[in-house]
């Protein structure tokens, strides 16, 4: 996640330490599995516990952002002016559903506050439907200062 987030730091640390885990555990279980093919067993499992963790430990840590769009036909409006309350910057398109007309709020937040962010629209509408996927901020114009991350350049991505 480090990576696919362009945390490159993070990201080499976290893979250094990685396999230097990998290769105690690996060699340790190689030298000894003709003898005790159990420790196969047990390597196994400690690798599944450790990709559950990994995802558990992500999912809490929430790093990076997300971008949320919300469909309503009516209460689109109010949906985005209770955002802009909040402080979330959003932009408004108009769109046609199955329906008829629709709004259409496009949201880009931390996923930290994601959970927030559904709670306010889903306080308006409850039958909103909503759609989010991760999104890396290049730049960030938003009302409220300490919801933007640091400003990245072009060259953050070179």
């Amino acid at each position: 996640m480090m990576t696919v987030q362009g945390e490159t730091k993070m990201a080499f640390w976290l893979g250094a330490l990685e396999m230097t885990v990998w290769v105690m555990g690996t060699s340790a279980v190689i030298a000894k599995v003709g003898e005790v093919p159990f420790l196969g067993v047990c390597y196994a499992l400690g690798f599944a516990v450790g990709n559950v963790t990994g995802i558990w430990v992500e999912r809490k840590i929430a790093l990076g952002h997300v971008v949320v769009r919300f469909i309503s036909p009516v209460n689109g409006r109010v949906i985005s002016s209770a955002m802009r309350n909040a402080g979330f910057g959003t932009t408004v398109v108009a769109g046609e559903g199955s329906e008829g007309p629709v709004t259409v709020q496009f949201v880009v937040c931390r996923r930290k506050d994601l959970k927030q962010v559904i709670s306010i629209a889903r306080t308006i509408d409850p039958d909103v439907f909503y759609t989010y996927e991760n999104a890396g901020v290049a730049h960030c114009h938003r009302p409220s200062p300490q919801q933007c991350p640091a400003e990245q350049t072009a060259s953050d991505f070179a």
